[in-house]
């Protein structure tokens, strides 16, 4: 009886894995259904070579990890602590000032740290001590995050594309910092490049993003049925969109041609390289 139970507890788990198994193989056949291109169904995605894929996904991971050292190691986490310090416990007007224009001439220094007006990086790079102020993270990032381009959605000329990736939080407890849960989160960016030879330049796509606890696996699919079943129908108040309506969901035909992403916002930029902030409209400038 005992060797007939474990036959059929490790005919289950074989039947489990099999079960997914099939599940990753369909869900491979769906992305190749829809690279294909069936010229009669209402999608409109183009595949590139292979050595440009996989450079892709390695240049827009890789940015990613720049953007957030960069912000780890030049945004004044130390400096705002001080000032907080200055204002709240010492109650000394004077010494608050001082670090105050401190503060300023670091982002005179530094001027593409000041700001990440889609919480992209910023939030990678800092850590909270266990008396809850946000500090600086000790460890460089490529030791603490981990992120993959898990796929990416080209127009016809790969000149602009839809990419969509998973970042991994593995930070480790340290002495005076708050333990962190080990985190996932499902991000979407869009791709430009002007000329074929060109690095794919990211920008931040808001519109829907996933954070999760050891649902690695699930996670980016999830946010790429959102974006590819969701986006039709919605639009963004308060944005540099407007009132614009968005009419495709990512994939669909016409999406890069017609979505009010694409939109040319002046001669030279396109509306997903702006936002919008206290009603002025900028430009995405992060530094890399």
């Amino acid at each position: 009886m005992e060797l007939k139970y474990l036959m059929e507890k490790n005919g289950n788990n074989m039947e489990l894995k099999k079960k997914n198994r099939i599940n990753s193989a369909l869900i491979i056949i769906i992305i190749m259904l829809i690279v294909s291109c069936n010229k009669n169904s209402q999608l409109e995605i183009y595949k590139v070579p292979p050595m440009q894929y996989e450079f892709d996904k390695n240049s827009i991971a890789e940015t990613y990890l720049k953007n957030i050292e960069y912000y780890r190691l030049h945004y004044p986490y130390d400096l705002e602590l001080k000032l907080k310090f200055a204002g709240r416990v010492l109650k000394d007007s004077i010494k608050e000032r001082l670090i105050k224009e401190q503060i300023e001439r670091h982002f005179q220094q530094y001027p593409k740290v000041k700001h990440d007006p889609a919480n992209f990086y910023e939030p990678h790079a800092c850590r909270f001590s266990t008396s809850m102020d946000i500090v600086r993270s000790p460890i460089p990032t490529k030791e603490q995050v981990f992120v993959s381009t898990d796929s990416i959605i080209y127009n016809k000329d790969a000149s602009l594309c839809i990419a969509f990736l998973c970042v991994e939080e593995n930070f480790s407890d340290i002495d005076g910092l708050e333990k962190s849960e080990h985190a996932f989160y499902a991000e979407a960016m869009v791709g430009y490049r002007k000329h074929p030879k060109d690095t794919l330049k990211t920008y931040p796509l808001s519109f829907f993003s996933l954070m999760g606890y050891d649902k690695k696996k699930t996670l980016v699919a999830d946010l790429i049925r959102l974006y590819t079943t969701k986006l039709k129908g919605s639009f963004l108040s308060g944005s540099v969109y407007g009132d614009h309506r968005f009419n495709h969901n990512v994939g669909e035909k016409g999406f890069f041609k017609e979505s009010p992403l694409f939109m040319k916002y002046n001669d030279s930029t396109y509306y997903f390289q702006m936002y919008r902030a206290l009603g002025e409209d900028y430009m995405y400038d992060y530094p890399y």
